[in-house]
Formats: C-alpha cells, sequence, structure tokens
C-alpha cells in the first residue's frame, strides 16, 4: 500500500476515537446498542463478498482505496471486521479505564506506527520498523497516563500499564506470533492483562 493510500487508511481510522468518546459520554449500554447492530452489518457484508463477487465488486468499489492487497480478494476478513468486533468484545467485558484506554492505544498508537514507519524507513524491528514501534510504546504510554488522570485511576493502573504497552507493542509488531489481525488483538491483549491486573491488585 502506497503512503497515500496509508494516509487516508489511517485518516479513516482516527474517526474511531468517536466510540470511546461516545462510551464516556453516553454510556456502556447506549453505545453498545449501536455499535453492535453496526458490527453485524459490517463483518456481515465482508463475509458475503467472500462467496458473491458482486457483493466483492461493489465493497471494493467503495473501500478499495483503504483496503490492503490482502484484504482486497475477499479471502479474509478485512481490518474494519476486526476494528468493530474487537470494539464489541472490548467496551463488553472491560472497565471503561480500561477499554477506553485499550481502544485509543488502538487507533492513535497504531495509525502513528504505520505512517512514521513508513515517512521513515529505519531498521527492522521483528516485522516493523524500529521508529514505528518507538512511536506506538511512546504515544500508548501518553495514552495510559492520560486516560489514568481523566479516570482518577489507582497506582496499579499506571505501574501494571507499561508493561501491557510493552507487551501490545510488542504484538504489534510481530503479528504472525498470534496470526489474528492487530486491530482485534492489540485491545483485546491490553484489555485481558490489564483485567487480570486489576484482579490481582484488588
Amino acid at each position: 500500500m502506497s503512503l497515500t493510500h496509508e494516509i487516508y487508511r489511517k485518516f479513516l481510522h482516527f474517526l474511531l476515537i468517536l466510540i470511546p468518546v461516545a462510551f464516556v459520554v453516553f454510556g456502556k449500554w447506549k453505545t453498545l446498542l449501536i455499535l453492535a447492530p453496526l458490527t453485524t452489518a459490517i463483518v456481515s457484508l465482508d463475509y458475503m463478498r467472500r462467496n458473491n463477487d458482486k457483493v466483492k465488486n461493489i465493497f471494493n468499489q467503495i473501500f478499495g482505496i483503504i483496503l490492503r492487497e490482502h484484504e482486497i480478494d475477499g479471502g479474509k476478513l478485512c481490518g474494519a471486521s476486526w476494528v468493530f468486533l474487537g470494539a464489541c468484545v472490548n467496551f463488553f467485558f472491560f472497565k471503561t479505564e480500561i477499554a477506553v484506554s485499550g481502544f485509543l492505544i488502538l487507533v492513535i498508537s497504531d495509525a502513528l506506527s504505520a505512517l512514521l514507519g513508513k515517512s521513515y524507513p529505519s531498521q527492522p524491528f521483528f516485522e516493523k520498523s524500529l521508529l514505528g514501534s518507538l512511536a506506538f510504546f511512546v504515544s500508548a504510554v501518553v495514552i495510559l497516563i492520560s486516560c489514568g488522570i481523566y479516570f482518577d485511576s489507582r497506582f496499579w493502573f499506571y505501574f501494571f500499564g507499561i508493561f501491557c504497552v510493552f507487551f501490545v507493542t510488542i504484538v504489534e509488531a510481530r503479528p504472525s506470533f498470534i496470526g489474528i489481525d492487530d486491530n482485534f488483538t492489540i485491545p483485546i491483549i491490553f484489555g485481558s492483562l490489564m483485567t487480570a491486573f486489576d484482579f490481582m491488585w484488588s
């Protein structure tokens, strides 16, 4: 994917910030009441294009500019499906401060990692670039601290949060390790680890 397409893709990616904003403003259940049907529609359409060339062609004409090469043929779910599936799981199961932090890390840190990694090539770090992974980690720490302050989180949130950020940075840099789209794994792994630490600390 060219840098121009990546920028356009990540611009749309940034609009996903509206999901955690809605979660904070309107609450869990009102947000999920909209998010769940929307996710069902997106995933259903994505799945249908795998078996219907007409749907596939329409889908690719509309979203082709933001699809990666492996997503165009319709053999696998596209990134948007994984984002919305991850959002539903994330905001349904995890506490507000954890869910919002994890999803903002996906939206902001993952986008910065991709844009900087492509704009300024550096030495490789697993399957990504060192600069991209550094941008991911630093921005994720800033998000963690900002969310912690906003939600008036306890000490454990910051202390264990740094470890969780480091772990998801590795996951983002080496997606083949788990084999599932990082639009899903980043918020879910972050949320699962943070929830486990929350139980331990409580």
